[in-house]
């Protein structure tokens, strides 16, 4: 295990390209469930509108979801934009890395 740490230190390139595909696995993972929400709150929406057009009253548990839903949705935009902006980084920088060592510099 120390050796396999030891080697990533070492090798920044290695490094970058480990923290580039672990930034894009949890990019996929969150883009997934950002879909998945998304579609919960619609069905949701969807329902509560269908009971307010019936005139009953929405369950007040289905309320306080609705409410929740809506802020738990932003925060995960706004990690998602963070992941996306690091992954963005981390491209500039494995591509000035592949321009310098093909022109000779260090």
């Amino acid at each position: 295990m120390e050796q396999v740490l030891n080697s990533l230190a070492s090798n920044k390139i290695l490094l970058a390209i480990l923290i580039l595909l672990a930034s894009l696995l949890i990019y996929s993972i969150l883009k997934r469930l950002v879909k998945l929400i998304v579609i919960l709150l619609i069905a949701l929406v969807l329902y509560a509108g269908y009971m307010n057009y019936k005139g009953e009253k929405i369950d007040p548990t289905l309320q306080l979801y609705l409410n929740k839903g809506g802020i738990n949705l932003e925060e995960i935009q706004h990690k998602k934009e963070k992941l996306n902006d690091t992954a963005d980084t981390l491209n500039k920088l494995n591509n000035k890395g592949d321009r310098e060592s093909s022109t000779g510099r260090k």
